[in-house]
């Protein structure tokens, strides 16, 4: 009598058989932002815009296909612009997309809820809002600026804010930078700090770097009326200061 032999199913299935985009994935949005930020004149040369300009933009974590539109709407005045990926050096990881360049602060079409749209060679889209940027203002740039110890690992020190000089909703978060220019920034701190200090680890300053490289000090104003936003960051502004000068202090 002849045996019946039962061969699963799945050993006839070949690799060209199975579905195409089965496992396909979305770029996903890490986190929307959008804030004022202030820059000094000295900071043109450097690549970036000056003036108090918007920042307006996403992290995104890339998918299965190639991005092909980011797009960011307000949701309050109906202004729409398109973000465009920009490369700030190594010290991102994440795909970094802004409206660029910078437009300058305008009330009447920035103010609100933006909507970041983005999508992908396939189709595929995904959304995410910012917080509300309701507050408007400038912040102060911080003074007394100084580095010391050793060059290559300097303790980094500046004057913190005056209450009076910012919005009372504000939290006062600082962090420090060091980059030779907008494309190229090299280190930041880890974690936003209320202190007006920051160590820099050994082996990110090389002697041949020092002529060339800026401390930047970024101050930021998180809005406390917007907790439940992961970035509720409403006001910056840059400090910059030539590294051999902060020693010099």
């Amino acid at each position: 009598m002849r045996r019946s032999v039962l061969v699963p199913l799945f050993l006839f299935i070949v690799p060209g058989m199975v579905a195409p985009n089965t496992y396909a994935y979305a770029a996903k949005i890490k986190y929307a932002y959008v804030f004022i930020d202030r820059f000094p004149e000295e900071a043109g040369p450097l690549g970036f815009s000056t003036g108090n300009v918007l920042h307006l933009g996403a992290f995104i974590v890339p998918g299965d296909s190639p991005i092909t539109e980011v797009t960011a709407k307000n949701l309050d005045t109906g202004s729409l612009l398109t973000l465009t990926r920009i490369d700030l050096g190594p010290i991102f990881t994440d795909l970094v997309y802004e409206a660029q360049p910078c437009p300058h602060f305008d009330p009447s079409t920035h103010k609100g809820v933006w909507e970041i749209g983005v999508r992908d060679e396939n189709g595929k889209e995904v959304f995410a809002k910012t917080h509300n940027l309701d507050k408007g203002g400038k912040l102060p740039y911080v003074q007394n600026i100084k580095a010391s110890g050793s060059p290559f690992a300097p303790k980094i020190t500046w004057t913190t804010l005056k209450k009076e000089d910012y919005p009372s909703e504000c939290q006062i978060k600082y962090r420090v930078r060091l980059l030779k220019n907008n494309r190229n920034q090299f280190y930041k701190t880890k974690e936003l700090s209320p202190d007006t200090k920051d160590e820099i680890p050994g082996g990110f300053l090389k002697y041949e770097d020092i002529p060339d490289t800026y401390i930047r000090i970024e101050t930021q104003c998180w809005d406390t009326d917007d907790k439940d936003h992961p970035v509720g960051i409403e006001l910056k502004s840059e400090t910059f200061l030539p590294f051999v000068e902060a020693f010099s202090q």
